[in-house]
Formats: C-alpha cells, sequence, structure tokens
C-alpha cells in the first residue's frame, strides 16, 4: 500500500483527538490527609511549592486508566 499525504493528514488527525482527550481529563484536586499531609497532583507545582518552603518533594508515579 503506497502512503499518501491523505493517509498522513487522517493520522495527524486521529492523533490530536487522542492528544485532546488526554489534555481534557482533570487533574484531581489536592486532599487532605487528617490535616497533616496536603497531596498535590501537578509536578510543577509541587517544584516551586518545594523550592519555595526548601522542603523535598515526595514523587510517586502510578499509572492511571
Amino acid at each position: 500500500m503506497k502512503i499518501t499525504s491523505k493517509h498522513i493528514v487522517y493520522a495527524l488527525l486521529v492523533m490530536s483527538l487522542f492528544a485532546a482527550s488526554a489534555w481534557a481529563i482533570e487533574k484531581p484536586k489536592p486532599q487532605e490527609i487528617e490535616g497533616k499531609i496536603r497531596w498535590g497532583f501537578d509536578y510543577k507545582e509541587g517544584q516551586r511549592i518545594s523550592r519555595d518552603t526548601g522542603k523535598p518533594m515526595f514523587v510517586v508515579f502510578r499509572c492511571e486508566r
């Protein structure tokens, strides 16, 4: 099968739809746990807080969905 520009356009369209759906997923809200720990879910925000407070970050990478 010969790949044409039409195939490339369709492939880019499908990839952009997948990317748009990934961006549309809401990030969970930070959660208070017994008033002691405030879990955040935004890596960049965590870096900023760590830098501002001088405290280390605890990062957990997990698979979602």
